[in-house]
């Protein structure tokens, strides 16, 4: 029997993997959405550029430590994600309004690309601002937290 391996989307928006070669087709509608694979069709299918840039950038995720060590997305004896770290609401709120600044940087640095995107929109959603943070997403995402945060309260204010 071979083992099936949950893959949750941990983007916003639809993420679809087709390979017509191995005979798959998954498609992830929301953040949050889980979808099962083959993990020896998954074995085949992390050699795609494409596949392998999802899971290595954060945007499909695997929980089972194993089968990321398996696929090579994670080192040998790992215990904890070490190379893709994958941040959710309580981390992204803990970085960003409690976390010392040194602390904040090395886990921003450790973070995937996609991870670094979603950390800025939780970051304007919540109107957390703590310059020096935002100072160094903006450094790493081109992205204004600041601006970006005016222009949502403008944009609120011209609602009502």
């Amino acid at each position: 029997m071979n083992k099936k391996v949950k893959i949750t989307a941990l983007v916003d928006g639809t993420i679809g993997i087709n390979d017509s070669d191995l005979r798959i087709r998954r498609t992830w509608d929301q953040k949050g959405a889980v979808r099962t694979i083959d993990l020896d069709v998954l074995e085949e299918l992390i050699y795609n550029p494409g596949v392998e840039y999802m899971f290595k950038e954060g945007i499909l995720g695997i929980d089972d430590m194993d089968v990321k060590i398996a696929l090579g997305l994670e080192p040998e004896g790992a215990i904890e994600p070490e190379n893709i770290v994958i941040f959710d609401d309580n981390m992204k709120k803990r970085l960003l309004a409690y976390m010392p600044f040194t602390e904040f940087k090395e886990n921003v640095d450790k973070a995937p690309r996609e991870q670094l995107f979603g950390l800025v929109d939780y970051a304007i959603e919540n109107e957390l601002i703590d310059i020096d943070k935002i100072n160094y997403l903006k450094d790493k995402t081109q992205i204004d937290i600041l601006s970006a945060i005016q222009l949502r309260r403008q944009e609120q204010e011209d609602v009502k």
